[in-house]
């Protein structure tokens, strides 16, 4: 039977119970030990660089030694013309040398570019084109093994492929770019 005593031992166990668990710390979690576990993951924006004016992107790095990782990037950036949205894709894979937190950061990449054109030789005539950029990359990387600021600086040179226009034999050009971020 439910009787004074035997509810009133329930209601002590109980808050006894509940006092025992309130001690637990859950506010402050272990702290994450990053010479074993480093920030291998960013999210950046790049200024210049692979896909011309600005793209948004995210690199990984998938190999992990103290003089040595390497990484791989993949990246967006959408360019407005009129009513078309144009889009520029970026992947990348860089090797990444010295000890933490500078780098140089020696690169080969690929972007692809779609483009809505007007067709040569055909007036009022368009179509979406695809074009190819070869990307390389010689830079300045800060990267922490901590969570934090990334920042990255580098020349990016790029060879296009074919366009509407045709084969431009003389498409070299030297470019730069300047990126911010987070890594974590």
């Amino acid at each position: 039977m439910f009787t004074l005593k035997n509810s009133l031992f329930i209601v002590l166990f109980v808050l006894g119970f509940l006092s025992a668990k309130a001690q637990d710390d859950y506010a402050t979690p272990t702290p994450r030990d990053y010479s074993k576990k480093p920030a291998k993951n960013t999210g950046f924006i790049e200024l210049g660089g692979n896909a011309g004016l600005y793209s948004l992107n995210f690199d990984r790095i998938y190999y992990y030694k103290e003089k040595l990782k390497l990484s791989a990037r993949v990246g967006f950036a959408p360019h407005f013309n009129g009513i078309y949205i144009e889009q520029e894709y970026v992947l990348e894979n860089n090797f990444i040398l010295f000890k933490n937190p500078h780098h140089l950061e020696l690169g080969l990449g690929a972007t692809l570019q779609r483009r809505y054109n007007e067709k040569p030789k055909q007036t009022d005539s368009y179509f979406w084109e695809n074009i190819w950029f070869s990307v390389w990359r010689c830079g300045y990387r800060y990267q922490k093994q901590d969570d934090g600021f990334f920042f990255r600086a580098g020349l990016t040179p790029v060879v296009m492929s074919n366009d509407a226009e045709g084969f431009h034999s003389d498409y070299f050009q030297f470019w730069a770019g300047v990126s911010f971020g987070i890594s974590f």
